[in-house]
């Protein structure tokens, strides 16, 4: 009976293992994993059926169902409580045996709201299948900060994210092309929009909370970003917008969006050299999709962006420019006192505050964070229209 330990990447693997394996946690013993655990990881380029710890192989292989009797979440993996958390921990379920179970840290309340991160009453509104009230539920609180799941008397709900299609559609095409550089570029992409998607959720929450109708519009993307925010639970978009240059190819940038959303979302095609907004919205994102420019340009763009916002709007950046004060500072004074500026980590869905660390259950990402707040490179930067 197969278990593994699912890692961020083979630089955790020593932590997360400890994680599971000390007495210090797991005191009787419940959920201890067998000596022979195999470690796996999202940014492994090795797909294989049948991982070994010779070499680390990637979770992102089309396992058949009930492949494994456990499988662990290490504290290092990046799994946020979205649509796409969701639909992740589904795929996992399917793949355990009946009587195994998907093992995985949660957060209290308070930490795992300000994270975006799992808790108990967020697995469990989801995921939470017994017989009526008396009957044995499908997901333990097994120690401190650690629940386990399986399927219950009911199928796992299917939430709306892209990540089902590609699940369903593209990853079975691994095992023909498991060399392609163009499928693993494809499981790279889907992984960082789960991050970046739930980072982007987040900050519209804090600043439009849940139930309020925002216009969503996205710059230069692939379409995932703004497919997985318009189909999220946990905002109300009313409508998104992709822009995009006309050397992509457009049908592929609706391709992960479900059906039942396509009146909701438009995709505007532009001359590379000459894009300008056609309409003005609630929440615009550019993540680094800049590139292309010279300094003096982004800064010019991202002014003339800012425009568009609605007032109360948030343009929400993620790029090389912000790594230096000077420019965030001369955007800034251009701006006047219309704009308010914030950044949130790229690690966790969480705002940075001076003097203020970000806790996590992982010491090593608990440093990188603090080291992320002193540093603030490559951080996403939030630009509020007073």
């Amino acid at each position: 009976m197969k278990e593994i330990l699912i890692h961020k990447s083979s630089d955790y693997i020593e932590e997360d293992r400890d994680y599971y394996y000390s007495d210090t946690r797991d005191k009787h013993g419940m959920i201890q994993p067998s000596d022979d655990m195999v470690s796996v990881s999202c940014d492994s380029n090795i797909f294989k059926p049948n991982p070994t710890n010779d070499e680390i192989c990637s979770i992102y292989y089309p396992f058949e169902k009930k492949s494994f009797h456990r499988i662990y979440l290490g504290i290092s993996f990046p799994l946020f409580a979205n649509n796409w958390g969701a639909a992740f921990l589904r795929h996992l379920m399917y793949l355990i045996e009946p009587d195994g179970g998907v093992i995985l840290p949660v957060y209290a309340e308070r930490q795992g709201v300000e994270k975006n991160y799992w808790s108990r009453s967020s697995l469990e509104v989801i995921f939470q299948s017994r017989q009526k009230w008396w009957g044995m539920s499908n997901i333990w609180a097994e120690n401190d900060g650690v629940m386990s799941m399986r399927i219950g008397k009911k199928e796992p709900p299917i939430k709306n994210s892209t990540l089902n299609p590609f699940l369903e559609n593209d990853l079975p095409l691994i095992k023909n092309n498991v060399e392609g550089d163009e499928v693993k570029n494809l499981i790279q992409k889907h992984h960082i929009n789960g991050i970046t998607s739930a980072i982007v959720e987040q900050i519209i929450i804090n600043y439009f909370g849940r139930n309020k109708g925002v216009t969503f519009c996205d710059i230069e993307g692939d379409g995932l970003l703004s497919s997985e925010i318009l189909m999220s639970d946990y905002v109300n978009i009313i409508h998104s917008t992709q822009y995009i240059s006309e050397d992509h190819n457009i049908e592929q940038v609706n391709k992960y969006l479900s059906k039942e959303f396509a009146s909701k979302f438009s995709i505007h095609a532009h001359k590379k050299s000459t894009l300008e907004l056609n309409a003005n919205y609630d929440v615009i994102t550019i993540i680094d999709t800049l590139q292309h420019l010279p300094e003096k340009d982004k800064e010019l763009f991202i002014i003339n962006t800012f425009k568009m916002l609605n007032k109360k709007g948030t343009l929400i950046i993620k790029d090389n420019l912000f790594n230096n004060i000077e420019s965030i500072n001369s955007i800034l004074n251009k701006l006047g006192d219309t704009v308010e500026h914030s950044q949130y980590s790229s690690v966790v869905a969480t705002k940075h505050k001076d003097k203020t660390n970000i806790a996590h259950y992982s010491d090593i990402i608990f440093d990188e964070l603090k080291s992320e707040n002193q540093k603030r490179q490559n951080v996403f930067n939030v630009l509020y229209k007073k």
